[in-house]
């Protein structure tokens, strides 16, 4: 176990997803062949993450431990209809869980590791022509290129569980959100550091024969950012490159809310559904501040990006036909709003509303269960034009049109004592 948990921990610092937003809800195996309409089904050991208040309606020791292959493709046409790509990359985002049912009291823990939150874009090779900017001056604004874009997050979250009675459980747990890595470069500055920060979780869960209902809540986590900001190839008009300063920063993460209900039609048909509320209001500027270096003239000692998102609803809907006791195949379909306005779009994040697709594969065995699943992401058109925040030159050098599409793989197994 300890060898295995470092092994995910390496994977997760070194390979950062692309989600909407920012948030990765592909968690668990089951779940995403669900459309991630699990909150009210519950019912391995994933609901470490999402929602352990149904840990205590299982029994024994139960470890899981699986990952997901992630392909974005994001493509740009400029208004003169010349294409653009942003660099092809596959990521690999591992997860892992275990969860223990005390067996003489109402009681059970569960812990997850994994990674809610990531981003990377990389337009650094694409030529596309906001990644140089006619002004190569204050980073963070208007007149900046951009190139590439990243966060890395690792998160611990220890839970504990209570049943009440034979059908109520509620349970809290404590969230760490450790971040290796934030990155935010253009060609004038290229801007790394790293941070950390906390926040907790609570949930409920309702079990019968034939009807199950959850309800879970996450809160916002802020994560202070410290690193190094260092003049780029741009700056050689001003004798700047490889000047470099101290940079501070930091970015809260959502609240989240998610509801979920799953109840049985057929005897060997399991159906579910779930409403997700994301608070990415608390996302509503990046400022940095800059220490005392030569690299002050071109970034002073602060900049701020507005971001102003909004809060978001998606809904999510699956199914799961038991065809044989052991096997099992599943479908999902969820709607996921975008939570970036058309004011505040950047190629950093160039996403919009997601249409998400799910099949899946369910197979036990003795001593554990086998679950696979495939999930397609069609990304909204994004059309692009200089808006009050992106002003001539720069914010011309962004309009356009941009397609993405992601395609994700995921697989898990999950061993019970």
């Amino acid at each position: 176990m300890r060898h295995l948990f470092i092994f995910m921990v390496a994977l997760l610092l070194s390979s950062p997803a692309f989600a909407s937003g920012f948030a990765v809800k592909d968690q668990g195996t089951k779940a995403m062949s669900l459309a991630n309409a699990f909150t009210g089904v519950a019912d391995n050991t994933t609901a470490a993450w999402y929602n352990p208040a149904a840990l205590v309606f299982q029994d024994g020791v139960s470890i899981t431990a699986g990952g997901q292959v992630v392909i974005p493709t994001v493509d740009y046409t400029a208004p003169n209809g010349a294409g653009y790509s942003m660099d092809k990359k596959t990521h690999i985002i591992p997860f892992g869980y275990v969860s223990y049912n005390m067996e003489d009291a109402p009681i059970a823990f569960g812990l997850a590791v994994n990674a809610p939150f990531g981003l990377s874009t990389d337009w650094t090779n694409s030529g596309a022509p906001f990644t140089s900017a006619q002004t190569p001056v204050n980073p963070g604004g208007a007149s900046e290129s951009l190139t590439f874009s990243e966060i890395r997050m690792i998160n611990v979250n220890p839970t504990i569980a209570y049943q009440i009675n034979e059908n109520f459980s509620i349970a809290m747990g404590v969230m760490y959100f450790n971040v290796p890595s934030v990155a935010f470069d253009s060609t004038a500055v290229t801007q790394h550091g790293d941070g950390d920060g906390w926040g907790g979780n609570a949930a409920i869960f309702y079990k019968s024969d034939s009807f199950n209902a959850g309800l879970t809540y996450r809160s916002s986590v802020k994560v202070d950012v410290a690193g190094k900001a260092i003049g780029g190839k741009a700056l050689g008009f001003a004798g700047l490159t490889g000047a470099s300063s101290t940079v501070t920063t930091s970015f809260t993460t959502p609240d989240m809310v998610s509801g979920g209900i799953s109840f049985h039609p057929t005897e060997n048909v399991l159906v579910s559904a779930q409403v997700d509320w994301v608070n990415w209001k608390t996302f509503d500027q990046l400022k940095f501040d800059y220490g005392t270096s030569t690299l002050n003239a071109i970034t002073g000692t602060s900049q701020t990006v507005k971001e102003n998102w909004k809060a978001t609803t998606s809904f999510s809907l699956g199914t799961e036909w038991s065809f044989q006791e052991d096997m099992h195949l599943r479908a999902g379909y969820a709607f996921d709003a975008s939570p970036i306005n058309d004011t505040n779009f950047s190629p950093r994040i160039a996403g919009n509303d997601r249409h998400f697709f799910t099949l899946g594969y369910g197979q036990e065995f003795s001593l554990g269960t086998l679950n696979l699943a495939y999930g397609y992401i069609l990304v909204k058109d994004v059309n692009q034009t200089a808006s009050a925040t992106t002003p001539p030159p720069a914010g011309t050098q962004r309009n356009g049109t941009y397609k993405a599409n992601i395609h994700i793989f995921s697989a898990d197994y999950t061993l019970r004592f």
